[in-house]
């Protein structure tokens, strides 16, 4: 009796203690303790590259949890990679999660950077997270060897410019007549300086009359600032008067565009005229009598210039026999 209860002890401790380490062994597994409180988050990732199932999870280079597992999105172009993170560290919502490595060839892990917007809530428990792509060793490489066949390419590309440098711009005819240019070049430098050195020695020579035409011309042009100064004075003192004469103009122009009028609408006895036809006939009649008085007038001072006045004044009387008496003039002169 004795025997089977110590057997049924001895299997119970072997079983406990069996459970017991096979809980360690998952815990150390997981690299949490069984008394450790977590909470779970699924981080979204483009590719694992490399990571392992029981990768850690680093803040700021301190370990705050473990991955749990890895899988396949349902659509096939991501991997979801579950995280279980201690309570005690909480997480926000904005800090970034991305794969790192420790060193250059290390071992892969979930990177969190936390970002510097204190104002974003924490990560609760079972959030899922958006990852950024890790650094793709491979792409790197296949980006590289593609950089260099375009370098390759590039370089022949220049070698072939190069050879087609060679044969037409370094070519013997070419560089003849990049000769001859720098002789051409060098003989109107020659001619430029020639014609420099002939411009100074005139400028030298004629600089006495250069110097006598600028007193001159500072000398004309202090009497033209006098000449306008007087002109000023004199516009200012007479001002007055121009002011004035302008008015007369401008009245004197007032009072012929009226008289213009007025003649235009037939007033007064020019307008008349210019109107009225029967004041026109009249008016020609008239000038006609004068014209004929004038006329007559003249005659008469005519006859008088060349007969003197008695001639005109005295009438001949006839004789029987026909003769005149002689006039008074005639008696004068006979009596003498």
């Amino acid at each position: 009796m004795n025997e089977s209860r110590m057997e049924l002890k001895v299997g119970v401790f072997v079983a406990v203690g069996l459970a017991l380490l096979a809980l360690l062994v998952l815990s150390f597994s997981r690299g949490l303790t069984l008394f450790d409180r977590t909470y779970q988050l699924s981080v979204k990732l483009d590719s694992a590259a490399g990571l392992k199932p029981t990768a850690d999870v680093m803040m700021a280079g301190v370990p705050i949890g473990k991955a749990t597992g890895l899988e396949l999105s349902p659509d096939g172009h991501s991997v979801i990679v579950n995280v279980s993170i201690l309570s005690k560290y909480k997480i926000r919502t904005n800090a970034v999660f991305q794969i790192d490595a420790l060193g250059f060839l290390g071992d892969q892990y979930i990177s969190v950077t936390p970002s510097t917007n204190l104002d974003a809530g924490f990560w609760q428990d079972g959030g899922a997270v958006q990852g950024r792509s890790p650094f793709n060793m491979q792409e790197a490489v296949r980006s590289v060897a593609g950089l260099l066949d375009q370098a390759k390419m590039t370089v022949t590309d220049v070698s072939v410019a190069i050879s087609n440098v060679n044969r037409t711009v370094l070519s013997e005819q070419t560089l003849s007549n990049l000769t001859l240019t720098l002789s051409n070049v060098q003989t109107m430098t020659a001619v430029a300086r020639q014609m420099a050195q002939s411009a100074d020695d005139l400028i030298v020579s004629n600089t006495p009359s250069v110097n006598t035409a600028v007193a001159n011309l500072r000398s004309f042009s202090e009497r033209l600032n006098l000449m306008a100064g007087d002109l000023d004075r004199l516009v200012t003192s007479n001002r007055p008067a121009v002011n004035e004469a302008i008015q007369n103009l401008r009245d004197t122009s007032a009072s012929v565009k009226q008289v213009a009028a007025d003649l235009e609408a037939g007033k007064g006895l020019a307008g008349g005229l210019l109107k009225d036809e029967e004041m026109k006939a009249q008016s020609a009649a008239l000038i006609s009598n004068a014209n004929a008085m004038a006329a007559a007038f003249s005659e008469f001072g005519s006859n008088l210039n060349q007969r003197g006045i008695w001639s005109m004044l005295w009438k001949p009387k006839h004789t029987e026999k026909g003769e005149q008496s002689p006039s008074p003039a005639q008696g004068r002169a006979s009596g003498q």
